[in-house]
């Protein structure tokens, strides 16, 4: 009944057995510590993956259309969330370790490319948590770009800059709050995305560029509205804006390897600056002197980035010699003594916001005191700004001998006391850093002409041109900020508990009650719109230095000044 397993039969089966195990668990031993000898292999999720490592996986032929079924399930969630942007940004986040394995469906990569420009440029919702997914749309579209084979890079590049071109259409002064910082954070992603090749940049950076001098071109030479319009807009200015902007960050931020590739994007200098200055001089008018401003920021960003003499004065002395200014300003704002008010109404100084138009209105152009003060407020700031960029130049002394004489003529004319100490105060600025230079060139062995270097009067502990504008700029944004007015805050926090309030009492109401309620709050808020727009002008009329704003949109990796 025992059978086998009886006996000695049974003892000996079982030393076997133990011998067995214990031969096993030295082999299992083994193995671990080999394994444990073994390189263990991590994925980049930056990085590219070559092909040939995914053929010799022994589970790609499994996993391959799980993971193209899975890829194509999530590009259908993004294309149909719509406007879930809590749903949206953790799609977008958790597919940062799938995208280097796009490499192996080459037809869904495009498709997945255009999903995430559109949720990246889309134009419908403004709020914070759309602006998280717009960060995380931007990081996949980056992540494509370096993790696919070549050509896709192009791709990238032609269509964000398209879609910026569209959205910048609409980035007036009406949509300050909400389309111009849009913009701003969509030149930034663009200027890094052409930071990543600068092979494939300069291809499309040339045509586009090219573009907007047929544009210019067109405009010069049929000379009619519909031209014009074509260049005297907001579009037209914004893509000049992030042109310069991406130059400036080629000229920056080379490094070791990248310094043939970028000195390609440096021969694109001289043609986007011969554009800017024909959009200066398209309609040279007093009702276009915005424009012209915004121009010379534009020129003396390139100077300062690039280090080379790009002058811009004669743009700045141009409006000094414009009629308008050495005319009397008409009634109705300003200070000046012996000026009659028309109408009984006191303009504020924040209601012209230069950044902010590109032109002026056609009745009264450059007549009243409020229109003159910040226009010549920001000739000066800029020409001071001009005289600090290029003072360690040697030829420094002949470049402001026209500048200083110009000032000189214009303090004889006008009569305002406040314009007369900028002009007083830009003679100082320029005679002290002539004597300077004078003092400085002295000492050099060649002839100023024979000087390659533009600032070989620099000391070695002093910052370089670059450093001391964007300084500059950063100080007059500082400035920008302390001087605005705090009220528009105030306003917006009472607002949003409106809104709140008006939320609570809906789900607790019936829509009877809702609709009662929302016409005797429409009534009881008429009147207090008049007071809110009377305290915000008793605030604004003490913010004289508000004049000295930056562009809202930033140029660049510092949008609208580094500008």
């Amino acid at each position: 009944l025992l059978g086998k397993g009886s006996g000695l039969d049974d003892a000996n089966d079982g030393d076997e057995s133990d011998e067995e195990s214990s031969s096993a668990s030295e082999d299992g031993d083994t193995k671990m510590e080999k394994d444990k000898e073994k390189p263990t292999t991590t994925i980049d999720e930056n990085l590219p993956l070559h092909p040939k490592k995914l053929s010799k996986s022994p589970h790609l032929a499994a996993i391959q259309p799980l993971l193209e079924s899975f890829i194509k399930s999530t590009h259908h969630i993004l294309t149909e969330a719509g406007k879930e942007a809590k749903l949206l940004r953790f799609v977008l986040s958790s597919l940062a370790k799938y995208v280097p394995y796009l490499t192996l469906f080459p037809k869904v990569t495009k498709p997945f490319l255009k999903t995430c420009v559109q949720l990246w440029s889309a134009p419908l919702d403004t709020s914070e948590e759309y602006n998280a997914v717009r960060l995380q749309a931007f990081l996949r579209i980056r992540q494509l770009a370096i993790t696919q084979p070549y050509p896709f890079i192009e791709d990238a590049l032609k269509s964000t800059y398209l879609s910026y071109a569209k959205r910048s259409k609409f980035g007036t002064a009406a949509n300050v709050t909400s389309v111009l910082p849009t913009l701003t954070f969509m030149g930034n992603c663009i200027v890094e995305l052409y930071g990543l090749d600068y092979a494939s940049s300069y291809q499309h950076a040339f045509v586009y560029i090219r573009q907007l001098a047929l544009h210019l071109r067109n405009a010069l030479m049929k000379q009619t509205e519909e031209s014009r319009a074509t260049v005297l807009c907001w579009q037209y200015v914004h893509c000049l804006k992030l042109w310069v902007a991406v130059l400036c960050a080629a000229k920056g931020g080379t490094v070791a390897g990248k310094d043939e590739e970028a000195n390609s994007m440096q021969s694109l200098v001289y043609p986007l600056t011969e554009i800017v200055l024909g959009t200066c001089r398209l309609v040279p008018v007093a009702r276009y002197v915005p424009l012209r401003l915004h121009c010379v920021r534009l020129l003396q960003q390139l100077a300062a980035s690039t280090e080379t003499f790009i002058p811009t004065t004669s743009i700045l002395m141009g409006v000094l010699d414009l009629k308008e200014v050495g005319m009397k300003p008409l009634g109705g704002g300003g200070k000046k003594k012996g000026g009659k008010k028309k109408g009984g109404q006191s303009s504020s100084v924040q209601g012209l916001r230069l950044p902010l138009i590109l032109k002026l209105p056609k009745e009264g152009t450059l007549r009243t005191m409020e229109q003159l003060d910040g226009v010549l407020k920001e000739v000066f700031v800029l020409l001071n700004r001009e005289a600090d960029m290029y003072r360690y130049s040697p030829g420094f002394p002949e470049f402001t001998f026209a500048i200083l004489q110009r000032l000189r003529k214009f303090n004889k004319e006008i009569s305002n006391g406040r314009w007369r100490a900028y002009s007083k105060g830009a003679i100082e600025l320029c005679e002290k850093y002539s004597a300077f230079a004078s003092e400085g060139r002295s000492t050099l062995v060649d002839a100023p002409k024979d000087v390659r270097r533009l600032e070989a009067l620099k000391p070695t502990n002093v910052p370089s041109m670059r450093e001391r504008y964007e300084t500059a700029v950063a100080k007059e944004k500082r400035l920008e900020a302390a001087t605005q007015p705090l009220m528009k805050k105030v306003d917006q926090k009472k607002a949003n508990e409106q809104k709140r309030k008006r939320k609570v009492k809906g789900d607790s109401d019936s829509e009877s009650d809702v609709e009662m309620e929302e016409e005797e709050e429409v009534k009881q808020t008429k009147p207090k719109k008049k007071k809110k727009k009377a305290v915000v002008i008793e605030a604004d009329l003490k913010n004289v230095g508000a004049l000295k704003e930056a562009d809202e949109v930033k140029e660049g990796i510092e949008w609208s000044d580094s500008e």
